[in-house]
């Protein structure tokens, strides 16, 4: 090829060319590009992070889930525990299953007498002596029915001696020994 010879004229015009080029470039660089670019690598951050929190919200909603089953498991044991062992006294719920128990096995309950709390580390240990009338058999099933009620009591120093009249075969005092927690 020939070499091209331009004029004064049209290489200041060819220069002009490439610096408003160059101007332009710069310009798009510096004025559009880098802005829209860094604003799209500040929102990306923000939706990793974004996404980051919704992920642990996620898994802790998925905890949250065993969380609130692991709660009513926790709220149904503490309710059978305090009926086992009860913060009050509740004696009327005891007369009532003493009552109960004594007409169900057939024995006659004749004095129930209050003799006093012991206090132990984590229960109080509340005893009344009780008398009663019945058949040997009588007993013993009223005596372990007592043992098996869902309150938490034990029967001790039972002593039993033999009468001789057409309702009962025994009369047997012993001592009832229910528990409250002390928490």
């Amino acid at each position: 090829m020939k070499n091209i010879q331009l004029t004064k004229e049209q290489m200041g015009q060819v220069a002009a060319g490439v610096l408003f080029s160059g101007l332009f470039i710069y310009g798009y660089l510096f004025y559009f590009w880098l802005p829209t670019a860094k604003k799209i690598e500040e929102n990306t951050k923000k939706i990793t992070s974004i996404e980051s929190d919704i992920n642990k919200a996620k898994m802790q909603k998925a905890k949250y889930k065993d969380l609130e089953a692991k709660l009513a498991s926790l709220r149904s044991d503490k309710e059978a525990a305090q009926k086992k062992l009860p913060k009050e006294r509740k004696l009327p719920d005891l007369l009532r299953t003493i009552t109960t128990l004594s007409k169900k096995y057939r024995v006659s309950v004749t004095g129930i007498t209050p003799s006093g709390n012991m206090p132990v580390e984590y229960f109080t240990k509340v005893t009344y002596i009780i008398n009663l009338k019945g058949n040997y058999h009588d007993v013993g099933r009223f005596l372990t029915a007592l043992g098996l009620e869902e309150r938490i009591m034990t029967s001790e120093n039972l002593t039993m001696s033999a009468i001789n009249t057409p309702e009962a075969s025994v009369s047997a005092t012993f001592t009832l020994a229910a528990y409250q927690y002390n928490g």
